[in-house]
């Protein structure tokens, strides 16, 4: 049995893919790993990483007709055969202690996540910023900085490259496929919430679990949606995490501590916040 399973979307860049996965095939010659590749291309592209994806036992490939970022999340934990899961994008290049680092955590018994450190290209590393994968205000604020050096608590990780026990993800019914489409913003920021306020302090930042995020400039969602809808779909998802996880009091504590800044600078965006928020509300 692998003690890891590595589960990793693509869209329309076969070539994006291929050197991690190239980094993958060295790192498993010292750790015993599956590797699932969800490709949610065109058949063309599908098919051309058909033909170049590594010829090895611990790569498969999956091919989803329509992009779907929670149900590739959601269908890599139902098939993983490792009691851990590791999610990683297409676009990052793994560290050599990353893939240990992850592993390691989870000796202790109490951890059901981590949150792999992430340096995007060209990120200038915020050393006085002492928290990380912090929501503030009852979701008013979040507090990425993912390029944080120390380890910590975290409320959530950064989707590009965060692992979760199996077992526990199970226990909370995975990623919710209701987020809306393009992009599904809030996946990775909700599942976190939710395994955090069911196990505390179980989330933790791990500063050698490292990747380096290059922010591919070909394919990915921006090829394949406007950027209208992209905007809809990240305040409407927003909207419906609020709703979804905190109270009637504390979504009032929130709107008052970010109604500010939206009103200010994000107008348009206040329509597509609430009707996630009823929509949540009504469906809870």
């Amino acid at each position: 049995m692998p003690h890891i399973s590595i589960v990793i979307g693509t869209l329309n860049r076969p070539d994006v893919v291929l050197p991690l996965l190239k980094q993958l095939e060295q790192h498993a010659k010292k750790i015993l790993m599956e590797v699932m590749v969800v490709d949610q291309s065109l058949p063309e592209q599908y098919q051309q990483l058909q033909k170049k994806i590594p010829k090895k036992a611990i790569f498969s490939l999956v091919h989803f007709n329509i992009p779907n970022t929670c149900q590739y999340l959601n269908l890599g934990l139902r098939e993983a055969k490792a009691p851990i899961v590791l999610y990683l994008d297409d676009d990052v290049s793994i560290s050599q202690d990353a893939i240990k680092a992850h592993i390691e955590a989870y000796q202790h018994k109490s951890i059901m996540g981590v949150a792999g450190r992430v340096i995007n290209n060209g990120e200038i590393i915020n050393r006085n910023e002492k928290r990380v994968g912090k929501i503030l205000w009852y979701g008013a604020v979040f507090i990425k900085n993912f390029s944080y050096t120390k380890e910590t608590y975290v409320d959530f990780p950064y989707g590009c490259n965060m692992s979760f026990r199996k077992t526990a993800l199970e226990e909370i019914g995975g990623f919710d496929e209701t987020l809306a489409p393009p992009i599904y913003a809030f996946n990775e920021v909700d599942v976190g919430y939710r395994i955090h306020k069911r196990w505390k302090n179980s989330l933790v930042f791990k500063p050698n679990a490292l990747v380096n995020h290059h922010q591919s400039k070909q394919g990915g969602t921006r090829d394949n949606f406007s950027n209208r809808d992209i905007f809809y779909s990240n305040q409407f998802n927003y909207g419906y995490f609020l709703g979804k996880n905190f109270s009637w009091k504390q979504n009032m504590l929130c709107f008052i501590r970010r109604s500010i800044y939206q009103l200010m600078y994000e107008p348009n965006a206040i329509p597509a916040i609430l009707k996630g928020f009823v929509y949540a509300k009504k469906h809870a």
